[in-house]
């Protein structure tokens, strides 16, 4: 076997080994979507279910609301947890894989649909690009917590210690779900860099 196709071998396998990883990579972002679509599913019955029980029979089953809280902020941050996932898996490709892979085929275009969604991406205005499907999961997340922790609140003082303990649970996690929801923004408006791949 001669050096030259020796040496087109092993780009072959090369270029090979990286579009591969770009497939599984590219596998793991439909999984991390349909997981955070089954949350976001699974949280609006939970809410619709919550609220009707309480719409049912108001004054027995209104502190039932202090569970929206809990549960959605828990549900949230596993919603955040998947959109964070995809977004340092697009970072991978853009600046690890595509740069590779032009690189070893001398064509600058060779992940083309990569390229073009980034730069259309970027054309979005601010607006759009905050209220993103992840972003409005988290801000419904996040409204019906606070909903809940008004709607409540004045029960919840008057019925005792086990309620303003369920009560400042719930506002502690809406808190930390409002901080992960700005977080998972920022990524949006580029303060994120290659490094934090």
């Amino acid at each position: 076997m001669s050096e030259k196709a020796s040496k087109n071998d092993s780009l072959q396998v090369d270029v090979q080994c990286w579009l591969e990883e770009h497939r599984a990579l590219t596998s793991e972002i439909e999984l991390q979507t349909t997981s955070m679509r089954y949350m976001v599913m699974l949280n609006i019955t939970a809410l619709g279910t919550i609220t009707g029980l309480v719409l049912s029979n108001t004054e027995e089953l209104v502190l039932l609301l202090l569970i929206i809280p809990i549960l959605s902020s828990f549900i949230g941050s596993i919603v955040y947890f998947h959109s964070r996932r995809m977004s340092q898996i697009g970072h991978y490709i853009q600046y690890k894989i595509a740069p590779k892979l032009a690189s070893l085929t001398r064509d600058s275009e060779v992940m083309g649909w990569e390229s073009y969604v980034r730069e259309e991406e970027t054309k979005r205005n601010k607006v759009s690009r905050w209220f993103s499907i992840s972003g409005i999961s988290l801000l419904t997340f996040i409204v019906a917590n606070i909903l809940a922790l008004i709607f409540v609140q004045k029960q919840s003082f008057a019925e005792g210690a086990g309620s303003i303990t369920l009560w400042c649970v719930g506002l502690l996690l809406t808190v930390v779900l409002i901080l992960e929801f700005v977080e998972e923004r920022k990524s949006w408006f580029g303060k994120e860099t290659s490094k934090n791949v």
